[in-house]
């Protein structure tokens, strides 16, 4: 009896330039033909490499990575932000400013504005209206003779 072990597979080589181009791709927002071009690899080579599984996973841990690092330096801008803030609440001249911070601290501020779309020129319905049996239909009744009665 032999005891016989798989090996686990070696981890995916990714070439630099390849590397490159997918970090300029998610890091700096380019597209895939100006990431090629400035890591110096053809989009052809990019395109076949994408197809690999090893090179799928690799991307989607970067996005992530990235996202995660985006929300993080996000939370301290926000922080950053509601400290100026209020320091422009404090210690601003101008009142309308003031006003303005108070709302914004207050959570107050203006609402996105909500759309409605009406089209005033649609004209009323013109030609031959059929009443149905037993429909009631609007009679204008003068006022004067309805209080004499």
């Amino acid at each position: 009896m032999t005891n016989l072990t798989a090996l686990p597979s070696p981890a995916a080589r990714l070439s630099a330039r390849l590397r490159q181009a997918i970090d300029l791709r998610v890091r700096g927002g380019r597209t895939i033909k100006e990431a090629c071009a400035e890591a110096g690899l053809s989009e052809s080579a990019f395109y076949k490499a994408i197809q690999r599984p090893a090179v799928r996973d690799h991307m989607q841990e970067l996005q992530e990575r990235f996202v995660t690092e985006v929300e993080a330096k996000r939370t301290a801008y926000r922080a950053e932000a509601l400290d100026a803030a209020r320091d422009l609440m404090k210690n601003a001249k101008s009142e309308a400013v003031r006003a303005r911070m108070i709302e914004f601290l207050a959570g107050d501020g203006k609402a996105p504005a909500v759309s409605v779309n009406v089209d005033a020129r649609q004209a009323p319905a013109r030609g031959y209206e059929f009443v149905r049996p037993g429909q009631s239909v609007v009679q204008i009744v003068d006022v004067e003779a309805a209080q004499d009665d």
